[in-house]
């Protein structure tokens, strides 16, 4: 596979950083998740306090920690530390999103380690960043959202505003490591050299709703929410059916869609209506077409409307919930999503990722280990005795 031989050590703990690892898993390299003995990392257990449904399979946890090896292992202790470094200096990548100042006082930060092995592409995720005012502050991507104007601009003015689902920040920000530890291992095969990789929750969010912050940068002007019945361009909206289902019309060519539109709902008579006849026009009537498009979209079901626009110069898609999304059939022809096998319940569906290789494809190899699963295997590779492996154990820096 495409990493394969590539060791990574990950210290990392919810979702940012042990998603991105769990990518690199997928590829072949071998990861190896350091947790605190005492429960291990808190996303274990975070299922319980979500909206999510509990149905006795931490679905959640393994989504983002499947095929890697667990060791537990207390970083707090200096024999702990001492551990971390042996492994940093047979490996590739350490990984983490522990605080900077946590890290430096363990002696596991990028300076330190750096020296144990110039070689090594360390890999950080911050909440807000390694500089400005709020450095040291963390972040979950609940709260970074907000921060980032994200929450501010979703939904219909004065409703309340939008929260982010979970994880949303999480997995656009490991992706975003992802793509920096990639192109840091692509510079070390050319150099030799490793460096320091660093992406944070609100960079990684800003840069998902840069096109709205962009304008605020070009312009000085507030973004404001979009009420959807003064949409200036009606062809990119959203509209509901007879049977209470919503769409999305995406079209961002409005003039070259204009006649398929009319055509596929019956409005053949708007085509060349002075008020609609081009974009500027159908911009300055915008809540005139919009209320006719209502009133005709409330006449359709949802099928009559897949059925008229089928085949047709229009980009539209159905507003689909998660449930209706896990049977789409085109997340499964694009193998967005595996069957593996839960060691306790048996075939279990779970999201994987879309990137694709024509040589190089991605493998979901295992499922997600037990808390400590690995500990002998890994110290034991280190050069540990079982004798020194006893001691570990009565010093509770292992369990």
């Amino acid at each position: 596979m495409l990493l394969d031989g590539i060791k990574v050590i990950e210290l990392g703990q919810f979702i940012f950083v042990p998603y991105c690892a769990t990518h690199l898993a997928d590829f072949g390299a071998e990861i190896i998740k350091i947790e605190n003995p005492a429960g291990g990392d808190p996303m274990r257990f975070v299922q319980r306090q979500s909206h999510l449904p509990d149905v006795g399979i931490n679905y959640y946890f393994d989504q983002n920690n499947r095929g890697k090896k667990s060791l537990a292992l207390d970083v707090n202790q200096a024999k702990g530390q001492e551990i971390v470094r042996k492994l940093v200096q047979r490996g590739d990548i350490f990984m983490t999103n522990f605080q900077v100042e946590t890290l430096k006082r363990m002696r596991l930060d990028y300076e330190t380690l750096s020296k144990v092995n110039p070689r090594l592409i360390y890999a950080l995720g911050t909440g807000y960043g390694t500089r400005g005012p709020d450095r040291n502050r963390g972040g979950f991507d609940f709260g970074v959202w907000a921060r980032t104007g994200l929450m501010a601009s979703l939904g219909e003015p004065g409703t309340p505003q939008v929260q982010c689902q979970p994880g949303f920040g999480d997995h656009v920000a490991a992706m975003n490591l992802f793509a920096a530890i990639g192109l840091a291992l692509y510079h070390r095969e050319r150099t030799g050299e490793g460096q320091l990789v660093h992406v944070s929750l609100y960079g990684s969010l800003l840069d998902a709703g840069s096109s709205s912050l962009q304008a605020a940068l070009a312009t000085d002007h507030e973004v404001a929410q979009k009420d959807r019945l003064a949409s200036p361009n009606p062809l990119c909206n959203s509209y509901v059916t007879k049977d209470g289902k919503w769409l999305m019309i995406s079209s961002k060519q409005p003039d070259r869609n204009w006649h398929d539109f009319c055509a596929a709902l019956g409005l053949e008579t708007l085509e060349n209506d002075p008020r609609f006849k081009d974009t500027a026009s159908r911009a300055n009537h915008c809540r005139e077409l919009i209320s006719i498009l209502d009133s005709t979209f409330a006449r359709l079901t949802m099928s009559d409307v897949e059925q008229r626009l089928k085949g047709r110069n229009v980009h539209w898609s159905p507003s689909l919930t998660y449930g209706q999304v896990a049977k789409d059939p085109q997340v499964w022809e694009n193998n967005y999503v595996a069957e593996v096998t839960h060691p306790q319940f048996g075939p279990f569906k779970t999201w994987t990722n879309s990137l694709e290789f024509s040589r190089t494809p991605f493998q979901v190899r295992s499922g997600t280990a037990e808390l400590g699963q690995h500990n002998e295997e890994i110290l034991l590779g280190l050069g540990y005795t079982w004798e020194d492996i006893g001691r570990l154990k009565d010093g509770k820096v292992i369990v």
